[in-house]
Formats: C-alpha cells, structure tokens, sequence
C-alpha cells in the first residue's frame, strides 16, 4: 500500500509538473486584480490593508482594489455577499463563519488585545465587579461591541451598556458618568489610547481572571487566546500599567470566501510570508519569530492554497524547482508528456481526499468541542483516538505530510483546551473535598457517629467518581491521600480512634 501511494504521489507530481512547466513561465509574470475591504480611512485595518496591497504588486503583481469600511462586521458581510474577495477582520468576528465553511482564513496580521479601564480611586478591581456597573462597551455593531459582549455573557454579568465612540466614552469614564469602557486594539496601536493615558495618568487597567479566559477559549475555540498588558506599555514614567496586567486577545485575520481562485489565494499569501517582517509594526513578533509558524498560529480553519504555501513555499516556483532537482523526470520528459492529463486527474483525486480528510477531522473535532463542558474526560478519549487514527494512517502512506502536520495541530491545540479544563475539575474537586473535610472535622466535635458516616459517604462518593470516569486514578489517589491525611492528624487527639480503622473497612 505505502509503495503504491508513493507511486501515485510520484505520478501525479510529475505529470502535473509537466503542465504547468508549460505555463508557469508566462503565470509568473502575469498580473491579477483582487478586491480587499479594510477598515476607515487613515485608520488600522486602512493601514494593514495598503501594506498588503504594497507587498502583493511588488512581490507578484497582484493589484488590490482596495475598500474602505466601517470594520470588521462590514467587512465579512461583503464577503458573504461576494463584494469582496479578501477582507480584515477580528478573529472572534469571524469565527461562526468559518466554522460553517462560509470564509477561511489565509494569514494571521496581528493581534488585538481586550484593554479594560477605568479610574484610579475606582472600586472595581475585577472584571467580576463590573457587575450592576455602567460600562462603555463600543458603538452597537462595531467589533468592540460583539468582543465585549461575549467576554459579559461567558462571565454572566448583568451590566449598563453605554455605546459610545471611544473618544466620548474617555470623556465619559474621566466625568465619572460611566464606571468602565472596554476597548479593543493592538497594543500600542491606538494614538487616542496613548493621549488619554498621558492625559490622565490615574487611568488604570481591569484584570481579567484566568479561569474566565480559560473558559471562553473553550467556549469559542481558536477565537481567543490568553495574552497580557506589559508593565510600562502606554507611559514608562509614571508606568502605566504599574504592572503586568492579565487579558486576552483575539487575532487580526485575512480571509476569503470558497469562490476566489486558489492562484489568487495562494499568490497573495505568499506575498505576505515573503515579506512578513514588513507587517511587524503590526504584529511586533514578526521582527524576529518565525513568520511561517505565526502567520497561521491557532487557526483552524485555514484556506487548502494558503496552507500549500506555508508548507512549500512561492507557489510559482515549486514545480520548476522540482524538475531541476530530479533528473528521472527530466530524461522521462518525452515519455510521459502524454500521462500528464493522468497525473492532473490524480492531483485532483488525492486533494480531495485531503479535502474530505480535513473536513470530517474539524466535525468530529467540533462534535467532541459539544460535550467537552459535560464530559471532558470523554472528550479527551475522543481527542486521543482521532489522534492515533490519523498518526496510522500516516505511517500507512494515506495521508500527506503537510496535510498530516495540518490536522495534527488542530487536533493539539483541542487536547490542549481538554487538558486544561481537566485540571481546573481536577483542582475544583481537590477544593470540595477540603470543604467536605472541614465539614467532617467539625462533626467530629460533636458526633463521631456521624462523622464515621460521613466520611463512608465520603469514600463511596470517590469511588463513584472514579467509576463514572469523573476522575481518573490519579485524582482519585490524590483525594483519597487528603482525606487519609486529615484522618491522621486529628483521630489521635480524639477519642473515638477506632475511626480510621473503620473507614479503611
């Protein structure tokens, strides 16, 4: 079976090199026309948006029609109406319709961090207190909005929505007519951010708890990720933030819809890989980190072209660089000119078997996502077995490299949500039974016979557990160790002693 495959992939490479080495000599030089819809005139989204159009005619002569929007919400809608062919957009805002297969996601181009602030002599110190509270949370439609919202829903606050434009809500939040504001943006990004800090240096940032960021990550999984405030960011003297300040951020994407072309696609990705350090100002890791690794990091819902380029590379070179390094194809040249309609209908065949490959692992992904609040021990078995399926099928020769590496980060990146939530339970369950031993220690005062019973319910209560998968063995030692650790410290000061021996009965 694995020489056979092999055989294939051979076939295939070569009969469709044969193609294209006709055409890719007039392909390379050839200009395309895309339509990009951005942001407002002179702001981020507008800026990011003309230097894609920059690096895409210098690099491979795409010339981009550049639109100008209100934001993100505007921009995917004229997406979904085949207004456009590209668009920037906030992750999160996004996220529902990729999951539907509606847009995919070419490249990540930043990152926009969630910026709570109030007031110096405010008595919110968490994002928890913002509960009753007025809180500016972005004009109604605009991406600030739809991040807050779902930030208040996941933390189930009931608060006084102000939707103002952030100029009027820091005039607000300075004339203590509002408590709070939320504001979305790349750190640093925002020149009116800057001003109002060095304008009013008691101005102060809102944790947010990291149990609340760990739970919409696994709520809405590749939209949000943990991220910080550094000490010192918007003013170094007085320092604002005095120190490091917990948030979480959301991702600045490009996306496109199934019907643009996967030349366009994969030309204009490889514009922006080739010149990734010029998108740094925006995406500051970009200077020195790996621009093939960020430029797609956490995303799962990635476009076929676009994910070929971050593998291979300059999509109008590959085959040519294949046939210099290979002289087998080059002295069958002549031979096997007419299998070239054969090896083209192989392509096909084998990339959509990848297609559906990638497609059935993102439902069953999405199907384990459903029951992972329920049951995430089950979900994590789900996780494991998809996993070793897909490493078989590799080392059977079914799967492709790139598309193993594909699938095999998203399903990483959903063991890494299974795994966390496992031991926030784990660590919840270690907190319960502290309090259920607290409880047995003060009915040890009073009644041992009842403290007996209880700490038999206690054991049947564990053991149940164990058996329902709600813990595995490790947790289950653990939570036998305190108990029996409790038992030690207090039954020789008691004088029912006989306690600890009838429980271990």
């Amino acid at each position: 079976m694995y020489e056979e495959n092999r055989t294939l992939l051979e076939l295939k490479r070569i009969a469709t090199g044969l193609l294209l080495l006709f055409t890719l000599g007039s392909c390379s030089t050839q200009s395309g026309s895309i339509t990009l819809s951005s942001g407002t005139t002179g702001g981020y989204y507008d800026h990011l948006g003309q230097r894609i159009a920059d690096v895409s005619r210098d690099e491979v002569g795409l010339t981009i029609q550049h639109h100008q929007s209100q934001g993100s919400q505007e921009n995917l809608q004229r997406l979904l109406d085949r207004k456009a062919d590209f668009a920037i957009v906030q992750l999160d805002v996004a996220s529902e319709a990729m999951r539907k297969g509606r847009v995919h996601a070419v490249a990540i181009l930043a990152t926009e961090q969630l910026h709570i602030i109030t007031y110096g002599n405010s008595p919110i110190r968490s994002f928890a207190d913002l509960e009753g509270k007025r809180v500016s949370v972005g004009a109604i439609g605009s991406d600030i909005r739809h991040s807050a919202s779902k930030l208040i829903e996941s933390a189930k606050l009931t608060i006084q929505e102000d939707h103002s434009e952030l100029h009027e809500a820091f005039s607000k939040l300075n004339r203590r007519q509002v408590d709070a504001m939320i504001f979305v943006d790349s750190i640093g990004a925002n020149k009116e951010l800057q001003q109002q800090f060095t304008a009013n240096p008691d101005l102060r940032f809102v944790p947010i708890h990291p149990s609340l960021i760990n739970y919409l990550m696994i709520q809405e999984p590749g939209s949000y990720q943990p991220a910080a405030i550094s000490a010192g960011t918007y003013n170094p003297r007085p320092t604002i933030p005095p120190q490091t300040v917990p948030t979480l951020s959301t991702a600045t994407v490009i996306v496109t819809h199934p019907e643009v072309s996967q030349q366009k696609v994969g030309l204009l990705t490889w514009a922006i890989l080739a010149n990734a350090r010029k998108f740094s100002h925006f995406y500051p890791e970009l200077q020195t980190g790996d621009a093939q690794s960020l430029l797609q990091k956490g995303l799962f819902y990635i476009h076929a072209a676009a994910q070929e380029v971050f593998n291979e590379g300059d999509p109008r070179s590959a085959w040519i660089r294949y046939f210099k390094e290979n002289s087998d194809l080059q002295s069958g040249l002549v031979i096997l000119i007419g299998t070239s309609g054969l090896g083209l209908l192989l392509r096909n065949w084998r990339s959509e078997r990848s297609k559906k490959l990638i497609s059935t692992t993102l439902e069953r992904i999405n199907e384990l996502q459903e029951i992972l609040p329920q049951d995430a021990h089950a979900a994590m078995r789900g996780v494991d077995e998809l996993s070793q399926e897909l490493r078989v099928m590799f080392i059977d020769g079914r799967v492709k490299p790139d598309v193993y590496q594909e699938i095999h980060q998203k399903i990483h990146l959903f063991a890494e949500q299974c795994r966390g939530l496992l031991e926030q339970q784990r660590k919840s369950l270690v907190m319960d039974t502290l309090l259920l031993l607290d409880d047995w220690q003060a009915t040890l005062q009073t009644d041992p016979a009842e403290a007996l019973m209880k700490l038999n319910q206690l054991k049947s209560h564990y053991r149940g557990m164990l058996l329902t998968d709600q813990v595995d063995i490790e947790a289950y030692i653990e939570l036998m160790e305190l108990t029996l650790m409790s038992l030690m410290t207090l039954t020789p000061k008691h004088p029912s002693a006989g306690l600890m021996w009838q429980w271990h009965k």
